[in-house]
């Protein structure tokens, strides 16, 4: 019984850091300024704005669609958005600069 409390414990400890740490975190720019949103912000608060273009982080490995990202947004004037899945899964996002 001791040792299922301790299980127990340690689990909500560890979950309530992994969701502070790694949380899914939503960053926008304006003008080259990093704005953090908080770790449980929805992306929805960035759903107005026009996508331009988009590329794919999986894992932290493997970047997808990042040379149609470059092609996309060459000599245009963007926000950028970065949506960051508990650090498995990323969008980088192009929205147009308001």
């Amino acid at each position: 019984m001791k040792n299922k409390r301790l299980l127990l414990g340690m689990f909500s400890v560890l979950l309530t850091f992994g969701l502070s740490v790694a949380g899914c975190a939503t960053y926008s720019t304006r003008d080259g300024v990093t704005t953090p949103l908080g770790s449980l912000t929805s992306a929805k608060i960035n759903e107005s704005r026009t996508v331009i273009a988009e590329y794919s982080i999986i894992l932290g490995l493997v970047t997808k669609g990042y040379q149609e990202f470059l092609d996309a947004t060459k000599g245009k004037e963007i926000d950028i958005i970065d949506t960051n899945y508990f650090n498995f899964f990323r969008k980088v996002q192009a929205v147009q600069k308001e």
